[in-house]
């Protein structure tokens, strides 16, 4: 349904990505990985379509030959910054992703998928609330919200749609993490496509069907957790000793970090070897 195919994109002499190439299918679930600066949120940009390019198809066609209106329908972006120059109450925060449904006033249908959104989200009870009153966290669970009510949430016409989520985790503790992506993955099991940038690789592991993992514009790898999240490619990526074992709860990898020697005695010299353990 979605594939990039030899995608390269440069600004200047400055090489962003490098030749990049996968697909996805309906239902999948991908998690893009990699340290600051290895072209995430880069891809995000180029698979929406805000940045041009030859290599991205989508139902086999060019994602940038579909009329803006009708991709608005069914491809939602959820980006890093998101600014906003006047407050509103939440559930009109909400409602602005239901834009391109109508032309004038919403309907029935926009609100219902309003309050969907909000309740997928954990943020029902925050409707009436002014936005700007929210902690991060709860601003970013609301975004969240937007993009959902913007492609339809779980309606009839909910199938086939396309998601880009841009380190949709931002700001959120631990048990909206899990809820996020629980209801992400609920999402993307209904047919849908959905690409999100992470940070956490035990996250990505526990929830993701496929990774993308990826360094200086440069694709390393693409495959399940357990293909990917070896310790020899991991450490490579991240410059940093791991240690790959078995998820005690989940059947798929889980990595400790440990910092290598002299990177870790510059602030505790006299500890070495110390390992700690991403969120599991």
């Amino acid at each position: 349904m979605l594939a990039i195919k030899d995608l390269s994109i440069a600004v200047g002499q400055k090489q962003l990505l490098s030749k990049i190439g996968f697909e996805v299918k309906p239902g999948e679930l991908i998690a893009i990985l990699g340290p600051n600066g290895a072209g995430k949120s880069t891809l995000i940009k180029a698979i929406s379509g805000t940045l041009p390019s030859s290599s991205v198809f989508w139902k086999d066609q060019l994602i940038t030959d579909f009329p803006s209106d009708e991709m608005a329908l069914e491809r939602a972006v959820l980006t890093q910054q998101i600014q906003m120059s006047y407050d509103f109450p939440v559930r009109e925060v909400v409602l602005m992703g239901r834009y391109p449904h109508f032309n004038n006033q919403p309907s029935r249908q926009d609100f219902e998928a309003v309050e969907k959104a909000l309740e997928f989200t954990d943020m029902q009870k925050f409707a009436d609330r002014s936005y700007e009153t929210l902690s991060g966290g709860e601003k970013q669970r609301v975004q969240t919200a937007r993009v959902f009510a913007q492609i339809q949430l779980n309606n009839t016409e909910n199938t086939n749609k396309l998601l880009l989520l841009d380190e949709p985790l931002n700001n959120l503790d631990i048990h909206h993490q899990h809820l996020m992506l629980q209801r992400i993955k609920q999402f993307s099991e209904d047919r849908n496509v959905t690409l999100l940038v992470l940070h956490d690789l035990n996250m990505a592991a526990q929830y993701a069907d496929k990774i993308l993992l990826l360094k200086n514009g440069n694709q390393l790898a693409f495959g399940t957790a357990k293909e990917v999240l070896n310790e020899e490619l991991i450490s490579s990526c991240y410059e940093l000793r791991v240690k790959i074992d078995q998820h005690p709860y989940h059947n798929c990898p889980v990595v400790y970090f440990g910092c290598y020697g002299k990177m870790y005695q510059k602030f505790n010299p006299t500890v070495q070897g110390h390992e700690v353990s991403l969120t599991i």
